[in-house]
């Protein structure tokens, strides 16, 4: 049942579920002597949750005679509202009314404004709500399941129209979307070996999650384009960004895949391992053009690429550029191990190019002694790199420099290229744009 709401300018609806009585008969006599019952209403609203009242104070407390409140306490407790029981009271037996959990749910419907126990009465109502409509649905021979589609896809709809609405965003961010597992051990066993370690942590995350939610902290209206499974890892990512004010509107919910899971294992002597699940059922990013939202692309001030399939992120990158829009490329180990080849068209796009210090070790390795040259020959974009702990390498057509950090990651944090994309965007030069953003990262991550 909705009860309306009158404003001076527009209707609202106060959105409120009434559970009635099945028997027609039951159920009209209900709406007379409770719904319609100004002393129904004045009785249900002296009783509190949990808290017994007693009759006499009770009967005291209301502008009507003893035996109407009585007979009304009568109708309240033969339609399981009220509960009625006796309790010694300064050594006398007296008798006492509480409200049942249906009876405290509609003594919520009469309050004027939200009950300050809203949460809790919402899940009340919607566990309720949903009980009576599977009972009703396997009583009719119909699928469970297909009211449980019908839950999530409205649970979508009212998730994502809480998603703020930028047309132009000042960033836009695109990668991949992950649940992150996190656990901490002293030490990891040997093969069929046995530890102890913390309990796991999960949450959402991801570099781009991560820089997509920094970016809007720092107050800046950022929009972020990706992929998550139909799922409550997915939803929940959602929900994060929209509470951390990020556009989520452009994320695409794959009903056929789940949402990308990494577990993260910190062992205390020798750092963390990251185990990223990635298979055909797994959400990872993108996968095509048409998910790209153009518009939005032209009006931005300067473009994130993170985990996007090269493909589209070849598609992203230059219709950004034929727009004279900056792209920044973080390049993870996954895409440099495809090879510089496939590689070579992005490369080609982008305007700054980002190595954490992970990925720096893995293309000495893979392209042995001049790593840089190799990637210099595909592309013209200022690269920067996470040489050390304490040290970028900054790498502009000829010229390179060190840029001191006192930060203590080894990666490309998102402070780093929140600093980088204001910069950037302000037109600054890379060497202006990096100091600012170390700077920045320093800041942030102490504080």
């Amino acid at each position: 049942m909705l009860e309306t709401m009158t404003t001076d300018s527009v209707d609202r609806f106060w959105p409120y579920l009434l559970f009635l009585p099945a028997n027609q008969k039951a159920r009209d006599r209900f709406m007379r002597s409770v719904l319609a019952s100004r002393l129904a209403r004045g009785i249900l609203s002296s009783l509190s949750e949990g808290e017994r009242v007693l009759q006499r104070d009770l009967v005291g407390s209301l502008p009507h005679s003893n035996k109407s409140v009585l007979s009304y306490l009568r109708i309240l407790r033969e339609f399981g509202l009220i509960r009625t029981g006796t309790t010694i009271h300064n050594g006398k037996r007296v008798v006492y009314h509480e409200l049942t959990k249906n009876g405290w749910g509609l003594a919520r419907f009469y309050f004027e404004g939200l009950p300050s126990d809203v949460e809790q009465l919402t899940a009340y109502l919607l566990e309720n709500y949903l009980t009576c409509l599977a009972t009703l649905y396997r009583e009719q021979g119909i699928p469970e399941s297909a009211l449980f589609e019908i839950f999530a896809r409205m649970r979508a709809k009212a998730i994502l129209d809480g998603s703020p609405a930028y047309s132009s965003p000042e960033f836009i961010v695109f990668g991949a979307s992950a649940f992150n597992t996190k656990i901490d051990c002293e030490k990891l066993p040997a093969s069929g070996g046995f530890t102890s370690c913390s309990f796991p942590m999960r949450y959402p995350g991801g570099p781009s999650v991560e820089l997509s939610l920094a970016l809007s902290t720092e107050g800046h209206e950022t929009t972020f384009v990706s992929s998550v499974g139909n799922d409550m890892d997915g939803w929940n990512i959602i929900t994060n960004l929209i509470q951390g004010g990020v556009d989520v509107r452009h994320i695409i919910v794959d009903d056929g895949k789940h949402t990308n899971e990494s577990i993260i294992l910190n062992e205390k002597k020798r750092g963390s391992r990251t185990l990223v699940g990635v298979g055909s059922e797994a959400s990872l990013s993108i996968t095509s053009p048409d998910q790209v939202p153009w518009t939005t692309v032209e009006n931005t001030r300067a473009v994130y690429i993170g985990e996007v399939f090269v493909e589209v992120a070849v598609s992203i990158a230059a219709h950004a550029r034929a727009h004279g829009i900056p792209v920044l490329y973080r390049c993870s180990i996954p895409f440099w191990d495809l090879g510089l080849n496939r590689l070579r068209a992005l490369l080609s796009l982008v305007d700054v190019l980002l190595i954490s210090n992970r990925a720096w070790k893995y293309l000495k390795r893979a392209l042995r002694s001049k790593p840089i040259q190799a990637v210099r020959r595909l592309t013209d974009a200022r690269i920067i790199i996470r040489e050390t702990p304490d040290q970028y390498l900054v790498i502009d057509n000829d010229m390179r420099y060190s840029v001191e950090c006192t930060s203590g990651s080894t990666d490309i944090t998102q402070w780093l290229a929140v600093g980088l994309m204001r910069k950037l965007a302000e037109e600054s030069d890379i060497l202006e744009a990096m100091r600012y953003a170390v700077n920045l990262e320093k800041q942030r991550l102490v504080a």
